[in-house]
């Protein structure tokens, strides 16, 4: 298409042509220009085809990287290999065809395979013939040096200077150059080769036609500059000749190899002539039998004279059977005349026969295709007597250009598909995907899928992607991707891995489909279905299912949840007196704020007119705890819909009634849970608007006694009702060692009420903070109070810590202010922190707790044992102290389990090098059985039971006296 626009324009078509050193078929001569049979041809082509060549001097391998990298168009002089057909783009007639030959300085005696034995081979570096001669030398088993060079020109020299014994190179150099060198031909030849130029993968195809028109004249004969040209370089015609007698060529170099292996095992050999020709004679049967075809030869009779052992697997019989047999015993009439047609032409003829042949086997066996090249065996006067055939099965080969015709018509299919390497750049696309994308077919090659997409997908999208991919073969779905222009479009992905016969992929194929109309469509679908078209919120259906499905998870999970019913006050009074338009623009504000008011996993739906849903999920499991956060999030919404409306110009105030109707009490049933919200935001209603209840009794109960109990903790904070009590600490070496604060509060109604009661409320509301806050300073206080009198200064104090107040940002600093105000002795206070730090952020944790440990603080895990300690952190944190929970004490010498874990949690302090205490220990026989164990301090009603500060000394002078015993 390219030259086709060059041709209109006017424009001469520059190819760019790499040039190496390798005479006489292409070099660059004395005066710096591009010389050589292909340069010759190339410019006979470039003639006709009105092309301005750009020769590019370069070494072999830097031409090959600079053809892949497309810094050069064409490269002439390249032998075809199935593995550079996976790299370069060939044309289809061969321009030269060649062979590899040996040749040896003047001085050695090299005539045969076996005299390199020992001997140093110079070869090109990187070439096919290095390759080939290395498997030759294999399976002869001689040893012999490669002395690798960087052109042959420097092989050359190499033997010229002595550093070689031989070097290897194509026929065509050798001759030009041997005078020169001083080197002389040994008669080695081996692996005949057809010659092309190749362009890089996908590029330059026209510049390959071009060529294929032009060899064509040159064989047809209607064109004599390719004859001219190779007699002006001393080469062969080849024009003349066909393919098929290079394929004889290659059979009569593996017979005249054999026949050299003969004479040279009679000469070194004689007295073992006999031992010697049975080996020769295997070693020529392995040779033959090893070679991937089929070998044969026929007599003039047309009746089989040797096959090799792939032929005889093919007939199904041993080689005795085959000899003295027409190919009438094993294929059918047709094939039989055919083959006999093609074998007159040698065996009558004389010709070098190279064509495909289609066989069929007897009683009706596969088709199956052959390329043979068959060639004269003469007497020594000349006659024929017999024909050498090779045959290569290539159905595989046909059936496979078959699949690729195949499959270049679907590739230009109209859906878009690429085709990529194994790193996923792509090397082939059609036109259906230039067209999806907005690029060009020549700007997507080497470029990624992954440069396609949009930003819609995270990494951990596009890990998964790949992770299918590599471990499934496959993957498809939907990708939203980006054109070149910047739009963003869904489209449905397939990619496909190829694999090679080891496993290893060697290309991708992907397939993209344009799924735009089909999303616009579905989401329209789903917009009318499930959508209110006012508010753009849920409508009472997609709420309904949606609430459906937070039942049966909430039953699974056993997690809480809440259906809040909001509706508003007096909206028909507005609707009645300014409109529905101005109702309308109330709603939709009002559905604004709803959506402010709920966390992102929640669902706000309008059920119809002035009526609202909140379903809030992954509430508390707790009834009453749940209900809080319910009514937390009611109260947000009463607050939202108070503020003031701009409708129209104006400013407008409304309220409204919110019913609350929980999970728990709702038996699974949506129906019972929307008739139970509803009839709540009713009894809202009825008490007066602007407020919200609870359908449960019981829920509107506890809701109630925690709103007062949360009442109640701010009162006390602000009044001081609190007090710490202090419960003793028993060393069984040192007596009281120190007591822990534990908060009360004297309530000036109920006296003392039980922090199991408060604490909870402290916590869910906050209070916890001010709360703890204040024990830390009462704490910090007392310890200033012992640190004056000898009989206590050496006590240390305990105080609990909640989680919430622990991950306070401020939390750290309070500590030291705290310290700092009361002067107490941080190395005298010890934290006791629960186990459920450890469940969320770990390392923030562990930061705080080395910032204040560096100060002297200690700290005690509490309750060790009952939560969800790992190991993994637990070795991590700065602790001093494991405290053995009362609910393993308190069985301790009944519970055979109890006991374990307590010995358990001892043998664990120890390997840690912590302290460990028992709380909850009532009886003497529990301190002794811990003291068992190991375990040596202790605090319980045995020792006294929390009470004031100056209840402590009696303990301490009791617990003294049995230190003393």
């Amino acid at each position: 298409m390219l030259l086709a626009c060059a041709s209109a324009l006017g424009v001469p078509r520059e190819v760019r042509v790499g040039v190496y050193s390798n005479e006489p078929k292409v070099f660059v001569d004395s005066s710096g220009k591009a010389s050589g049979i292909f340069i010759d041809l190339l410019q006979e082509v470039a003639a006709r085809e009105q092309w301005t060549l750009k020769f590019v001097p370069c070494t072999w391998q830097d031409c090959l990287d600079a053809l892949r990298a497309g810094q050069i168009d064409l490269m002439p002089d390249v032998a075809r290999t199935p593995e550079r057909e996976a790299l370069y783009d060939f044309h289809n007639v061969p321009v030269l065809h060649s062979w590899s030959q040996i040749y040896r300085s003047p001085g050695s005696a090299i005539h045969s395979l076996f005299d390199l034995q020992g001997k140093r081979v110079a070869v090109l570096r990187g070439s096919v013939q290095r390759t080939t001669f290395v498997n030759m030398l294999d399976s002869f088993g001689i040893q012999a040096s490669l002395v690798d060079a960087a052109s042959l020109m420097d092989a050359f020299a190499l033997v010229q200077r002595g550093e070689a014994d031989a070097v290897i190179s194509n026929h065509l150099f050798g001759n030009f150059h041997s005078a020169r060198y001083g080197v002389a031909d040994s008669g080695i030849v081996f692996q005949p080769a057809t010659l092309f130029y190749v362009t890089g993968t996908g590029r330059n195809a026209d510049v390959l036609a071009a060529i294929d028109r032009s060899v064509k004249d040159w064989r047809s004969g209607t064109d004599p500059a390719y004859a001219r040209i190779l007699r002006h370089w001393g080469g062969q015609d080849t024009a003349k000749l066909p393919v098929v007698l290079w394929w004889g060529l290659g059979g009569l170099a593996v017979f005249s190899l054999l026949a050299a292996l003969m004479v040279v095992f009679l000469r070194r050999q004689v007295q073992e002539r006999t031992r010697h020709l049975q080996a020769s004679e295997q070693k020529l049967a392995t040779i033959l039998d090893s070679v991937g075809a089929f070998i044969y030869i026929k007599g003039k009779d047309y009746r089989y004279q040797y096959a090799n052992q792939q032929t005889m697997q093919l007939f199904g019989c041993e080689g005795q059977d085959v000899v003295g047999l027409e190919d009438s015993a094993f294929f059918d009439a047709a094939t039989t005349a055919r083959l006999r047609a093609n074998d007159r032409r040698v065996i009558e003829g004389g010709e070098t026969l190279e064509a495909e042949e289609v066989n069929t086997q007897q009683g009706g066996g596969e088709v199956r295709a052959y390329l043979s090249v068959k060639i004269p065996l003469r007497n020594p006067d000349g006659s024929i007597h017999a024909l050498c055939g090779i045959s290569t099965d290539i159905t595989e080969r046909r059936r496979a250009e078959e699949s690729l015709q195949i499959a270049a018509t679907v590739f230009e299919s109209s859906e878009g598909m690429i085709v990529t390497g194994p790193d996923q750049r792509i090397l082939k696309a059609n036109q259906a995907f230039a067209r999806l994308t907005g690029y060009t077919v020549e700007e997507l090659v080497g470029l990624t899928p992954r440069q396609l997409y949009s930003d819609r997908h995270d990494a951990q999208f596009y890990a998964a992607l790949q992770s299918t991919l590599r471990t499934q073969g496959v993957w498809q779905g939907e990708v939203w991707s980006r054109r070149k222009d910047g739009q963003e479009y869904p489209a449905w992905i397939t990619m496909t891995a190829v694999q090679s016969a080891d496993g290893d992929i060697t290309h991708y194929v992907g397939t993209q489909t344009d799924i735009s109309s089909r999303k616009a469509a579905e989401e329209e679908i789903r917009v009318l279905a499930f959508y209110d078209p006012l508010t753009g919120l849920p409508n009472r259906r997609l709420m309904t299912d949606r609430l459906q499905h937070s039942l049966a998870a909430t039953e699974r999970s056993g997690a809480g949840g809440a259906l809040l019913f909001v509706d508003l006050d007096n909206f028909k009074d507005l609707n009645d007196t300014q409109g529905h338009e101005i109702g309308d623009q109330l709603l939709r504000q009002v559905a604004a704020r709803l959506g402010g008011c709920v966390r992102t996993s929640d669902t706000v739906a309008r059920l119809g007119g002035d009526e609202f849903v909140l379903l809030l999920e992954g509430l508390s499991p707790v009834p009453h705890e749940a209900a809080a956060q319910a009514e937390n999030v009611g109260r947000t919404v009463l607050q939202a819909l108070s503020q003031s409306y701009l409708l129209d110009g104006h400013a407008h105030h409304t309220s409204c009634s919110i019913g609350v109707a929980l999970f728990a009490d709702a038996l699974g049933s949506v129906d019972e849970l929307l008739k139970r919200g509803d009839l709540a935001m009713y009894q809202a209603k009825g008490a007066g608007r602007n407020t919200l209840r609870f359908f449960d009794p019981r829920t509107q109960a506890a809701v109630t006694t925690r709103t007062a109990m949360e009442s109640g903790l701010r009162e006390a904070l602000r009044d001081g009702q609190f007090l710490l009590h202090y419960q003793a600490q028993i060393s069984q070496q040192h007596g009281m060692v120190g007591a822990e604060a534990l908060v009360r509060w004297q309530h000036p109604l109920r006296g003392l009420v039980s922090p199991a009661e408060f604490i909870p409320v402290a916590e869910a509301s906050g209070l916890i903070v001010p709360l703890g806050a204040w024990i830390l300073r009462t704490a910090c206080l007392q310890l200033v109070e012992w640190s004056h009198n000898p009989l206590t200064a050496h006590w240390t104090l305990a105080v609990n810590v909640s989680a919430r107040q622990f991950r306070h940002s401020d939390f750290v600093d309070e500590v030291l202010g705290v310290l700092d105000e009361t002067g107490a002795n941080p190395r005298r206070l010890k934290l006791e922190l629960t186990e459920t730090l450890l469940l969320d952020d770990v390392e923030d944790t562990i930061e705080r707790m080395t910032t204040l440990r560096a100060l002297g603080l200690g700290f005690s895990l509490d309750d060790f044992g009952t939560g969800y300690s790992s190991l993994s952190y637990l070795k991590r944190l700065p602790l001093d102290q494991l405290k053995i929970d009362q609910g393993f004490v308190r069985d301790l010498l009944t519970d055979a389990n109890d006991a374990t874990i307590a010995r358990t949690i001892v043998t664990l302090a120890e390997s840690l090098d912590l302290g460990v205490i028992a709380e909850g220990v009532e009886t003497e026989a529990q301190r002794d059985m811990l003291a068992s164990l190991g375990c040596n301090t202790w605090q319980g009603y045995l020792f006294g039971r929390p009470g004031p500060a100056s209840a402590l000394l009696l303990v301490a002078a009791t617990a003294a006296a049995a230190a003393t015993d």
